[in-house]
């Protein structure tokens, strides 16, 4: 006979509280992993005998009851989610099972204010918890709980940080001046403590036996003759044993951090300037919790010491750490720099006597045309850094050399040629002969393979996968039969101080206007968006109103509007938006604007909000989404833009304001 879920509740709520909030915490992540890729039949599945499964949930009173509830089906070895079970009914039983505990920890603390007061007075737990997760993710494969723990870490004052020698720099123009930068701070990578440091946290045993193995199977399959020589080495194998390590089991992904205290999710608030959290860093974000309104910090670290410990972030984080990691096991690897806003490694095969474009955010491998053709990016410089070495390796990375010239405007082309080919030779200065000589070897060999322009693989046309859907969405990032549109405003546009670009469903046109009278106009609403999933202009011909919403029959909605500024003689210093939206029954909107690797959320009201937080950015993307809603007409009920048939109003209005340079 099945328990109700007040039944399943109340059993859960006699466990301790510790424990009880501890099994809350695994069923919401193992319910949000289902929810978020319920596709993926390997995260639908617990085994038994994961030890995580078993100490936080089986050995629980009411623990497997829960699941039952859930709608798993258990077997000898394990439990499953089955195909067909109703995933409406696991969101309605996590809300409530949520709900009920948040009800039960208010009961408890009323009891007694000393057993349970917050959940901050129970980090130790809670840290106990995450270590435990961390040192048993080999086997514990199915709940991505890296990504899920909330998790303060304290970095120690007096860490050993890598310090390097205060650089005297040649360049003041800021593009070379940046490129300059990038290559002092790689010399962090011959730091020889901390490569030691580094491959101590290698699993090196673990990697090499299962790359032997794979390169044994390999040359089997070869001397049947079922698949033709391979021109591949164990470097390859160990490579590729190495970014599934980091990716599933070392290094997590953070687009937003949980909160600290109680676990809810955050929204970010903007930059701190408190001197108490600005330590090791000059960037810390801050994010406000959605349920107990408390602020939880997340610095952005640069030093890889201190990334070998939080061992989390965004792309900056991934690639420094990962390039490091490289190094580490022996072979010869440069972080890399798209200029536009991402970051990767490259890694020397001796084998195949060229650079493998290595991404560990997404555990790829030598695709390296996958931004231009799968996410979209409109590449223009992307330049290679290692201790020894600088290069431009935009070439690698487009199937489009011509087109890549016409976006390559911060400096001329000589004075980008001639100012590697000093801070090379300079760095090379202390190398021995044999080495400059090897060296200078490999960079013929890799500029004549950079001359030949290659086509994108079906690997390489895929989107992105690292971040969230949402994240992916606001950069532009994911693959879609759609042309994206992007606003680039020239020096020309900016030159009066502000630019105003206005969108009418009515008329259903953009127009773009300066402050010195130069206007323009774009036709046709999906003509000015950068992404667009499920969403049309619709026109109530009754009601003699028009707006755009989801498509029919869509539980989700989502747009993408991409601007672009001058790179020089003006920066970006204030937006100004209006951006009108309706919503009806428990139709949901939700606006933000984004940049490199920041958002900032849109306040649901029609006035005009402003903000300075993306001062200095050289590119904006303002990102909306709709779901929501009730019964057959639930697309209905949430709108962008409605006005009346024939109005001459703009509900979007996005008024940009530049400082010059000059």
């Amino acid at each position: 006979m099945s328990l109700s879920q007040k039944e399943v509740f109340s059993k859960l709520e006699q466990n301790n509280i510790n424990t009880f909030q501890e099994a809350v915490r695994l069923l919401t992540i193992i319910a949000d992993n289902i929810l978020k890729d319920p596709a993926n039949l390997k995260i639908r599945t617990l085994r038994k005998n994961n030890k995580i499964v078993k100490a936080g949930i089986l050995d629980i009173i009411g623990g497997k009851d829960c699941l039952l509830l859930m709608g798993f089906v258990e077997t000898n070895e394990s439990l499953t989610l089955p195909k067909n079970a109703l995933l409406k009914k696991l969101e309605d039983i996590k809300f409530n099972l949520n709900k009920f505990y948040e009800e039960a920890s208010t009961r408890e603390k009323n009891n007694s204010d000393n057993v349970f007061a917050s959940l901050k007075e129970n980090d130790n737990t809670a840290e106990s918890t995450s270590s435990a997760t961390d040192s048993d993710s080999s086997s514990s494969d199915e709940i991505d709980t890296k990504t899920n723990v909330p998790k303060r870490i304290i970095i120690p004052n007096d860490i050993a940080l890598v310090h390097l020698p205060s650089p005297l720099y040649r360049y003041t123009h800021p593009f070379l001046r940046s490129i300059e930068s990038r290559f002092h701070a790689a010399l962090a990578y011959k730091d020889k403590d901390l490569i030691k440091k580094a491959k101590g946290i290698i699993p090196i045993h673990q990697i090499e036996t299962n790359s032997q193995n794979k390169l044994r199977q390999l040359q089997e399959q070869i001397k049947k003759g079922k698949i033709t020589d391979q021109n591949v080495s164990l470097q390859e194998f160990l490579l590729l044993e190495l970014l599934d390590w980091f990716k599933n089991d070392f290094f997590s992904w953070v687009d937003s951090p949980q909160c600290e205290f109680c676990g809810s999710k955050t929204t970010f608030s903007g930059m701190s300037n408190d001197p108490s959290v600005l330590i090791h860093t000059e960037r810390v974000e801050t994010y406000i919790c959605i349920s107990c309104h408390k602020n939880t910090y997340f610095p952005r670290y640069n030093d890889v010491n201190i990334l070998l410990i939080t061992r989390r972030g965004r792309c900056g984080e991934w690639a420094n750490t990962f390039t490091l990691l490289c190094i580490a096991m022996g072979w010869d690897a440069r972080f890399i720099e798209d200029k536009t806003d991402h970051v990767w490694t490259e890694v020397y095969s001796f084998a195949q006597k060229r650079w493998l474009h290595c991404d560990p955010c997404e555990n790829v491998c030598d695709t390296p045309l996958m931004y231009e053709a799968g996410w979209k990016k409109q590449i223009s410089y992307v330049i290679a850094y290692s201790p020894e070495e600088v290069q431009d390796v935009t070439w690698r990375y487009t199937s489009n050399h011509k087109e890549i010239l016409t976006r390559r405007q911060e400096c001329s082309e000589k004075s980008l040629i001639d100012a590697l080919i000093t801070l090379r030779n300079a760095r090379q200065t202390e190398l021995t002969n044999s080495r400059r000589e090897y060296l200078t070897k490999r960079l013929v060999l890799e500029l004549a393979e950079l001359m030949i322009e290659k086509k994108p693989n079906d690997k390489e046309q895929e989107g992105r996968s690292s971040g969230s859907l949402q994240w992916r969405l606001a950069r532009g990032e994911t693959n879609a039969n759609f042309t994206p549109f992007v606003w680039k405003l020239t020096k020309q546009d900016c030159q009066s101080g502000q630019v105003i670009i206005r969108y009418s469903p009515s008329l259903d046109c953009y127009t773009k206007t300066s402050a010195s009278g130069k206007n323009g106009v774009l036709n046709k609403w999906s003509a000015g968006v950068f992404q667009l999933e499920n969403v049309f202009r619709k026109e109530e011909k009754d009601w003699k109103m028009v707006y755009l919403a989801r498509n029919e029959g869509c539980n989700m909605g989502k747009l993408c509007w991409k601007f672009e500024f001058p790179t020089e003689n003006f920066l970006l210093d204030m937006v100004e938006i209006k951006f009108e939206r309706k919503t009806y029954e428990n139709g949901v909107v939700n606006v933000q604007m984004c940049s490199d690797d920041m958002c900032l959320n849109i306040p649901q009201d029609d006035t005009t909000f402003t903000t300075r937080a993306f001062s200095n950015s050289k590119m904006l993307l303002i990102k909306a989404s709709l779901s929501g809603g009730k019964g057959d007409v639930a697309w209905q009920h949430a709108q962008l833009f409605r006005q009346e048939i024939g109005s001459q109003n703009y509900p979007l209005q996005i008024v940009f304001t530049f400082t010059s340079t000059q």
